[in-house]
C-alpha cells in the first residue's frame, strides 16, 4: 500500500517491529477479536513509523499522522490500510508449517501447550 507523506509517496512495509511499536503504544498485543477504531489507527501509525524507520526517514508524531490520514482520503485510507494489513497477515499465516497453524486459535493468539 502506498501513501503520500510530506508530498512524497511511500510504500508501506510489513515488519515485526510493527508489533513491538503497537505494544509500546497500547500496552497490549494486537487482539483482532476486540479491535476498536482507535486500535486500527494506532496500528496504522505503527506501520507508518516502522516503515519510516526501515527507510531511514524521520518519524512523525501522531498528530501529524492524523493529518496524513486526512490528506490520503480519510476513512477510505484507513479502510484500505486495514484490508492491506489483513491480507499481509493472512499471507504470513499461510506460510506457517501446519503444526504451527494448529497452535494458533481463531482469534490469532498463540495457544499455550
Amino acid at each position: 500500500m502506498k501513501i503520500t507523506l510530506n508530498g512524497k509517496e511511500i510504500e508501506l512495509v510489513y515488519s515485526f517491529r510493527i508489533n513491538l511499536f503497537y505494544e509500546q503504544i497500547s500496552g497490549h498485543s494486537i487482539d483482532f477479536a476486540n479491535f476498536t477504531s482507535n486500535d486500527l489507527v494506532n496500528l496504522f501509525y505503527c506501520t507508518v513509523t516502522a516503515t519510516l524507520q526501515k527507510l531511514k526517514e524521520d518519524s512523525i508524531t501522531m498528530m501529524d499522522f492524523l493529518d496524513v490520514i486526512d490528506d490520503n482520503g480519510g476513512e477510505k485510507c484507513v479502510v484500505e490500510f486495514s484490508e492491506w494489513f489483513v491480507d499481509i497477515v493472512k499471507k504470513q499465516y499461510e506460510m506457517l508449517p501446519e503444526d504451527d497453524k494448529k497452535k494458533i486459535d481463531p482469534k490469532g493468539k498463540k495457544k499455550m501447550n
